[in-house]
């Protein structure tokens, strides 16, 4: 006998989730290093920009692969449902975003990195908030749907109660 929870559609498993928040956020954290050691000129420890930005290089590559883990299941068993599709569009595009234009700092034409690199911080920044809001309206949507639950059987069994 399986002593594991069942889990539910569109929800990761404990170490799934856990593991996609760490890689999110180390290349969150190194993307900002890296801008704001660059570009403001901030002194980040002994650390040089260029190190920053290899960590942001690796766990990007990671993230990727994370996100792609979490398409099949989170995203279409959650999109099949209606769930948290307002913030969970919103961070298909954030992210499919910072892909692009990843891919075109590395790779596209030099007349338009000057560009892509800003608007990759820009939309950097907004996966920052999109991120931390998406988690948050997935977890007040799910308290939701459990006090609904919870208050139909709350009134199916009062229902059977008075039956009796």
């Amino acid at each position: 006998m399986s002593h594991h929870k069942r889990s539910r559609v569109g929800h990761l498993p404990r170490w799934q989730r856990l593991t996609t928040h760490l890689v999110f956020t180390i290349c969150a954290l190194s993307g900002l290093a890296f801008l704001l050691k660059r570009e403001f000129g901030f002194m980040l420890w002994d650390i040089a920009a260029r190190q920053f930005l290899v960590w942001h290089g690796i766990s990007a590559a990671f993230a990727l692969l994370a996100f792609g883990a979490v398409l099949p299941g989170h995203i279409r068993g959650a999109w099949n449902l209606k769930r948290n599709r307002s913030s969970g569009m919103a961070m298909l595009i954030v992210m499919a975003t910072l892909m692009l234009s990843g891919l075109l700092l590395y790779y596209g034409d030099e007349e338009w990195h000057s560009g892509v690199l800003w608007a990759h911080w820009i939309i950097g920044g907004i996966a920052f908030a999109a991120f931390p809001l998406h988690l948050i309206l997935g977890q007040h949507a799910n308290r939701q749907r459990a006090a609904a639950v919870t208050n139909s059987l709350s009134s199916v069994v009062t229902a059977a109660t008075t039956l009796q």
